[in-house]
């Protein structure tokens, strides 16, 4: 794959040389996306959506209040909300009058601002309320880790990362939100099954290159092939660590705020051939089918159950989610 991707970066397609110079990408990422939508114009589409274009979506904390109250509340002050259908807490904000960051209800941990596909993660793995176990592998700094406690209840939710500043944010939106069942700890996810193993579900929101974000001014910058390499790499090591400590039965959701197909499908398809009883299910999320033919290369077709989103398609964040069981 990589060698495919410097010869386009070498050579690129007429159309995706233009694209590459009307939006100052790579010239191997411009060729990606004409390979991925079909079309240099569908490219286009996607790389012209803004992020006005984009949903403001806000995750009710349902541990101290339910989303009927919050919107109540906030519709007092003069903001226009609704509801958002994929999840049963999620509220789109139409019209703010003030930052919805910076109200009481913000600071006394009713709600957290959360993109909309960002959301879809956690609804996808679906954890029960009474499951013992659920590993967040990539925690960050708690958007989905938070989010997992609010539908696991009664069990125990293992937050790990290896970065010590995100951490210490993890921790504030802990005490924000009031959740008290996560274990949060520094390490690094590629040897988690020499920390805990036998877990019923986990979630593994991977570094990426972030190529998702480009309606967004941090997420516009051009990535080239080793760029994208190096991110395979890891996401390799962190998706076969994750998935060989899952118990028997188990469900485990990876996802990315990238729409390359190395660093999704094919992530997931050399999982698949390195661990024979792992299979992909279709998760309770909207989106466009995975992608399992790629630059000449056949993927597993069970890729296919992943799900796609996309700024211009969804008006959400770029995404791709896929959910993996073990037999």
């Amino acid at each position: 794959v990589l060698e495919v991707l410097r010869r386009l970066e070498a050579s690129p397609p007429p159309e995706a040389a233009r694209l590459a110079e009307a939006y100052r990408l790579s010239k191997s990422q411009a060729a990606r996306y004409v390979e991925l939508f079909g079309s240099a114009e569908e490219a286009s589409r996607f790389l012209s959506t803004s992020d006005r274009s984009i949903l403001k979506t806000i995750r009710v904390n349902t541990l101290v209040a339910d989303p009927a109250t919050v919107a109540r509340r906030l519709e007092r002050k003069g903001f226009k909300l609704r509801t958002y259908d994929p999840t049963p807490y999620g509220l789109i904000v139409e019209r703010e009058p003030i930052p919805v960051g910076a109200t009481h209800e913000y600071m006394l941990g009713y709600y957290t601002v959360q993109g909309p596909a960002s959301m879809l993660a956690v609804i996808a793995l679906d954890p029960h309320p009474r499951a013992s176990l659920v590993l967040d592998a990539c925690a960050g700094a708690g958007g989905k880790t938070t989010q997992l406690a609010q539908h696991v209840r009664e069990g125990v939710v293992v937050a790990i990362d290896v970065n010590a500043r995100k951490l210490l944010a993890l921790k504030n939106n802990l005490s924000r939100l009031a959740v008290f069942n996560v274990v949060a700890l520094r390490y690094d996810a590629r040897r988690v099954t020499e920390l805990l193993r036998g877990y019923s579900y986990a979630l593994v929101d991977a570094p990426c290159s972030g190529e998702g974000l480009w309606p967004f001014p941090r997420g516009r910058r051009a990535r080239r092939p080793e760029d994208i390499a190096s991110r395979v790499e890891l996401q390799l090591e962190i998706l076969s660590s994750v998935a060989n400590g899952l118990s028997e039965g188990g469900s485990l959701v990876y996802a990315t705020c990238s729409i390359s197909v190395e660093e999704n499908e094919y992530v997931v398809s050399r999982v698949l051939d390195l661990n024979p009883s792992l299979d992909v299910v279709e998760p309770s999320v909207p989106g466009l089918p995975g992608v399992d033919s790629y630059l000449g290369y056949e993927l597993d077709p069970r890729v296919r159950r992943c799900r796609r989103l996309y700024p211009h398609v969804h008006s959400t964040e770029g995404f791709t989610i896929c959910k993996l069981v073990k037999r």
